[in-house]
């Protein structure tokens, strides 16, 4: 039976529009503002999403930023004087921004810490970092490039995505020049590219992060056992369907997934051990929880229950040893969400646009 006309010519419609329409564009910047304390102030306000930005106070100050989202990834190009540069687990579970940013610094340098480890990072330099993790770092006057990638996307096809904060691949690496060549082409050819060019770069965008970020790990030195990655995702994607039983055990995993204790502990050794792994995904869970607006009704006690926590003087301190603060504190801090005025916030003669921050908080995947 053929399709009504009206309805061909709609789905018709559709596939033309995708076919013809451009990629979206974001460009903000705040030369169009006065004064040093107001250009900080809206350059603060408007990167709060994903960082607590702390700008030396030199003179002039000056934060561009030029974006464009690619369907699932975007990708940004960023320009600003030497700042230090904060974010938080609490932070990323309360702005909903759970990505992977693949960085270079085409001018300057970013020395990045976390609460175990210190790197600094090199014009060329590929730096990698994970938004649901802490972040303290302090650049010199930059122009760097951001790839924003979906952890959902990126994660399953990594042998260890926890490894991956804070990790350098020297600029001079083959692999370095590849992916740094790539990408900022990547960039430079979006003002071109339709929304169905972009989309059909999505895959092979990942699967060149895969390889890269993969063969960096271990120094380099071997390649990853396919068997060994897959056995762990299959783990961690059991491990967090049923966290909210009380039952999972790691005789109950190796049960399941039909693999022997020994191979269940030495797969899930890059983890820190699977008891580990299931504490922290419990306590990342109850996080996330304590800053749920639909969760106002329950109490700390009930939250860190439905995870398994029955303790709360020994969960108060597990909680705050993985977050820094203890949970009432996560509770109380305030949300952070770019839905306040929205034509407002979004566009601005002044400063031009901040379409980049709705990109990201929008759960793009």
């Amino acid at each position: 039976m053929n399709e009504p006309l009206g309805e061909q010519q709609k789905l018709s419609g559709t596939s033309i529009e995708r076919t013809t329409q451009a990629v979206e564009h974001s460009f903000f910047s705040t030369s169009g503002l006065d004064s040093d304390d107001e250009k900080i102030e809206v350059w603060r306000d408007s990167t709060r999403f994903i960082f607590d930005v702390q700008p030396e106070r030199s003179s002039p100050f000056f934060a561009n930023i030029e974006s464009y989202h690619l369907g699932s990834l975007v990708t940004s190009i960023c320009s600003t004087v030497a700042t230090t540069w904060l974010r938080s687990p609490v932070d990323a579970a309360r702005n909903g921004v759970d990505h992977f940013l693949v960085q270079f610094y085409i001018e300057g340098k970013c020395l990045f810490s976390d609460t175990q480890n210190s790197a600094l990072a090199k014009p060329g330099d590929i730096l990698i970092l994970d938004a649901s993790r802490k972040v303290h770092s302090k650049t010199s006057e930059l122009k760097n490039f951001t790839l924003w990638v979906p952890r959902a996307l990126l994660e399953p096809v990594i042998t260890n995505p926890d490894s991956l904060h804070g990790m350098i691949i020297p600029a001079e690496d083959p692999r370095a020049i590849i992916l740094r060549q790539y990408l900022m082409s990547l960039h430079n050819q979006a003002p071109d590219m339709t929304v169905l060019q972009a989309a059909t770069l999505t895959r092979p965008t990942i699967e060149l992060l895969a390889s890269t970020l993969d063969l960096s790990q271990d120094e380099f030195s071997t390649l990853p056992d396919t068997a060994v990655a897959g056995s762990l995702v299959s783990i961690k994607r059991y491990i967090n369907q049923h966290l909210n039983k009380d039952n999972l055990t790691p005789d109950s995993i190796a049960q399941a997934l039909r693999i022997s204790r020994a191979t269940l502990y030495r797969v899930c050794a890059p983890l820190g051990g699977i008891q580990q792994y299931i504490r922290q995904q419990r306590l990342k869970r109850v996080l996330n929880s304590l800053v749920d607006k639909n969760m106002t009704h329950l109490s700390i006690t009930q939250i860190a229950s439905l995870w398994g926590f029955n303790d709360p003087s020994s969960f108060n301190r597990i909680f705050k040893r993985e977050f820094g603060v203890t949970p009432s504190a996560a509770r109380s801090q305030q949300f952070v969400t770019v839905e306040r005025d929205h034509e407002e916030y979004l566009n601005d003669a002044l400063v031009g646009d901040r379409q980049f921050a709705r990109w990201l908080t929008r759960h793009i995947c």
